[in-house]
Formats: structure tokens, C-alpha cells, sequence
């Protein structure tokens, strides 16, 4: 009787924390959720195994998280356009748009105990979470996958206001391979949320991994911290690489044979002309028009699923959910 009582408390105690994620799941407005993560999503254990595919970060998190579950993600093309300015008050700001397919979002509140506090976004569809296969949040099922969300981050912001950004490339995928713990690309953003707190320190944490892209498309990644030092970092020619630049949509910027490789060229245009003409100074509320400019509307393939500005200053979050710029949605630590 005792040794069952005793399970039982264990059992409650493992549980706790992930009943609590769960139950903090709620709906925004449209098909954006917002959760408060407070469950461990063994950040360290999984970078000390390494993982060099999402097949191996659906194993990870099966065994870690799901208690051996079997889970399923999954990830398709996007197109994305990322850029940072500085308020008329000094403060910095990193605006961001993800394109994709017709999906659901989430806004992932985490906060480690050996990490730093973040916000980062998903894309629900990466978790297998949607309405076509009958799995919203609203489900059992949909609660249960947004516990894998904190590795399946495409942007996010920490408390010291580090910011990262995804934005997918049409170059060769990156499978490094030079002796290093691989990592991959959502595994990369999570780690560098939990544990970078300046542009620096990031550079310096990717360098000790090799990167293999997630689902097999390249990246690059927009970072910036709140000193204003940004730069965007790629594997072009399965090398790291860093350009110091204050913006990126979807082609190649680090010198190469591909240097220009890849799509977005007129939204990077527009932002380049506008940020060069304001001298990179805009407001909060001229960043989010900034990036409204440079939104896609549905063409077939993707649309703008969320413009997000991250203020590194002062850790809160403005977004607008499928380009309904006439609702804005605030997030600060205490509104969670």
C-alpha cells in the first residue's frame, strides 16, 4: 500500500507541471493560442545527445517528454522577412513576418530553470496540430502535442533581449559534419532563447555544433540583441557564416556562388528603401505597418500567418494573427 501510495506521488509529481502547461492553453482570437510552459522540456539533455534530424527530435521528445509516446511533426516551405530598427526613444525592436501555409500559431511563453525567459512562435501545423485532421488545441490530442511547441520555435525573444529569427533558404540543405553534437535547426533557436544573452554569445554557442537543417530545407538566421548588434548567420557551403546586416527575407547573403540565391528580393528592397530612409528610427506602431507593406496575402502557397514585434528593451510582445492589423494583441510577462 505504501509503495503504491508512493507511485502515485511520483506520478503526480511528474505530471504536475504538464497538466498545468495544458491547462494554461488559450485561445487568442482566430486559430492563435497562446500557453505558459512551465513543464521541463530537458533543453540540456537533448543538446548533450544530439540531434541531427527531426526523426531523431521526435525520439528525443517521445522518450523525455511523452514518457515514449510516439509523436509526429512536421514541417513544410515558408517564406519569411525579418529586419530590426531603434524607436525614436532608443529602444530596439525586431520586426518579423512568417508566410506560410494556412496554419495555426502559438505564442510559447517559457521560463527554465536554468535558461532564461522567453517568448517564442509556432507554427501549430509543425507540432501536427490543425483543423483538417481534427487535432486543434481545443482536442486532447492538440493539447497534448503543443508539450513538444518549445522545439518548434521559428522566432522567439529572451528576458536579456536576445532575438532570433528563421528564415528558410533555396540553397542546399545543411548537413554539417565535422566531428561535433549536431543540432538542429528548432533545436538551435531553443537553445539560443534558453541561453544566449547577446548577439555574441549566440555566434559563439552555434559554433560549437553542427548543424543539420530541420526536414531538410536550408536556413538562415536573423539575430539581434538589445545593444543593437545584428547580424544573420548561414551555413551556405556547409560553413557558418556571418554578415552583419540589420535584414533578411529568403536568399543567400553571405558571399559564394550563391550569394543572391532565393526569393523575396522585392520585400527585401521595400525594407532596405523604407529602414534606410527613417534611418533605421521607427516606432513601435510604424514597425508593424513596415511589416503589414511587406505581408503576402494568400497565393496559392502561403500567406502571412503573424507579424510579430519583439521589443528586446522591455520583453514584450506585439502581434497581429493573419494579417488582422486592426487587432493588435500585447503580451507582457505580467499579462501571462
Amino acid at each position: 500500500m505504501g509503495g503504491a501510495l508512493f507511485l502515485c506521488i511520483i506520478l503526480a509529481i511528474l505530471l504536475f507541471t504538464k497538466i498545468k502547461t495544458i491547462n494554461s492553453i488559450k485561445k487568442i482570437e482566430g486559430d492563435f493560442y497562446h500557453v505558459r510552459y512551465t513543464a521541463d522540456y530537458k533543453l540540456d539533455e537533448i543538446l548533450a545527445h544530439g540531434v541531427a534530424s527531426v526523426k531523431d527530435l521526435e525520439k528525443q521528445v517521445s522518450k523525455k517528454i511523452f514518457f515514449g509516446y510516439p509523436i509526429e511533426t512536421n514541417e513544410n516551405l515558408f517564406g519569411c522577412s525579418a529586419f530590426t530598427a531603434v524607436t525614436p526613444a532608443g529602444k530596439k525592436l525586431v520586426g518579423r513576418n512568417f508566410d506560410y501555409a494556412k496554419a495555426g500559431s502559438l505564442l510559447v511563453y517559457t521560463k527554465p530553470k536554468k535558461g532564461y525567459a522567453a517568448y517564442s512562435m509556432v507554427s501549430l501545423a509543425h507540432l501536427g496540430v490543425s483543423k483538417k485532421e481534427q487535432t486543434m488545441p481545443e482536442t486532447l490530442r492538440g493539447k497534448l502535442a503543443i508539450l513538444a511547441a518549445p522545439y518548434g520555435c521559428v522566432d522567439g525573444m529572451n528576458e536579456k533581449g536576445l532575438s532570433v529569427s528563421v528564415l528558410e533558404l533555396q540553397t542546399e540543405p545543411t548537413q554539417q559534419n565535422t566531428g561535433k553534437i549536431p543540432i538542429i535547426t528548432t533545436v538551435s533557436v531553443r537553445m539560443l532563447l534558453d541561453k544566449a544573452a547577446t548577439t555574441e554569445e549566440a555566434i559563439n554557442l552555434l559554433k560549437k555544433y553542427d548543424m543539420h537543417s530541420s526536414a531538410g530545407k536550408p536556413y538562415h538566421f536573423l539575430i539581434a540583441d538589445r545593444s543593437g548588434k545584428s547580424v544573420v548567420v548561414d551555413w551556405a557551403g556547409q560553413k557558418m557564416n556571418t554578415i552583419s546586416t540589420n535584414i533578411a527575407t529568403n536568399f543567400q547573403l553571405s558571399k559564394g556562388n550563391n550569394l543572391g540565391v532565393g526569393i523575396g528580393h522585392e520585400r527585401y528592397n521595400i525594407l532596405k528603401k523604407t529602414l534606410t530612409a527613417k534611418k533605421n528610427t521607427l516606432s513601435a506602431k510604424e514597425t508593424m505597418n513596415l511589416l503589414q507593406k511587406v505581408s503576402i496575402p494568400w497565393n496559392g502557397e502561403w500567406q502571412t500567418e503573424w507579424s510579430i514585434v519583439y521589443h528586446l528593451d522591455d520583453f514584450t510582445v506585439d502581434l497581429v494573427n493573419d494579417m488582422n492589423y486592426k487587432n493588435l494583441h500585447h503580451f507582457s510577462e505580467s499579462s501571462n
